[in-house]
């Protein structure tokens, strides 16, 4: 069965994987490490903007899921440090992690984007080898990403990953519109709104005129004399 995760832990497991590869150094990483990479301003879209509390619940449920895992304690250790186990858990190589943190941290790209991106985390030799990666990824029983259909005004697809996606965002999905895309250039979100307030102006119409097949007999009720009598002199 497919997990799902929120914005925070997203964030976080993009930033643990991202972290593993560029900087084994100081990796595992420290609550103040994670803070600040999830909230970093470079190589991140969107920016955010989480409190020590949106990383610390983000870490205890991924660590729930058994995404996310408390490192041993060194000598010298202040502070408790986290790593993930994308590679365990997921069953990623190094390359299929370096694709799948750029999507989480980035969100969709183009196939050049992701490459471009991945390779400061380990080499990507050729955009051949990018787009066995995204096959990999998108062709497995239970899928971790998926190509969009190609949007007006760019001439190459965009790959997202699906570690978020649920049953409504499937179902509105059709030529290549998503619940939430900020980033799309699709004229269709604006005429899709049109819809909606053309479908409510219509629910309006209907109720104005079932109102008004009330009240015109109300009127003419009022209106007519009882039995002569109203209007007649004593």
């Amino acid at each position: 069965m497919k997990q799902e995760f929120n914005p925070s832990e997203l964030r976080i497991l993009g930033v643990l994987i991202e972290k593993s590869l560029t900087t084994p150094a100081s990796y595992p990483l420290t609550m103040n490490a994670l803070l600040a990479g999830a909230n970093q301003q470079q190589n991140r879209d969107p920016v955010l903007s989480l409190s020590e509390t949106d990383v610390s619940r983000a870490v205890f449920r991924l660590q729930q899921y058994n995404v996310v895992e408390q490192a041993p304690p060194s000598a010298n250790a202040r502070s408790n440090r986290y790593h993930h186990r994308a590679s365990e858990r997921f069953n990623w190589d190094k390359r299929e992690q370096a694709v799948m943190a750029e999507l989480l941290l980035r969100g969709r790209q183009t196939a050049g984007e992701i490459r471009n991106r991945a390779m400061r985390m380990t080499p990507i030799p050729d955009m051949h080898a990018v787009h066995a990666i995204l096959a990999g990824l998108i062709n497995r029983d239970i899928p971790f990403a998926k190509e969009l259909q190609r949007e007006p005004g760019r001439s190459t697809n965009r790959y997202k990953h699906l570690m978020d996606e649920d049953d409504k965002t499937a179902a509105v999905e059709k030529n290549g519109l998503e619940v939430g895309d900020t980033n799309s250039c699709d004229s269709a979100t604006p005429d899709t709104a049109i819809d909606e307030v053309s479908e409510r102006l219509a629910a309006m119409e209907k109720r104005i005129e079932a109102l008004a097949s009330r009240i015109v007999p109300l009127e003419k009720a009022i209106a007519t004399p009882l039995d002569g009598s109203i209007g007649d002199e004593v």
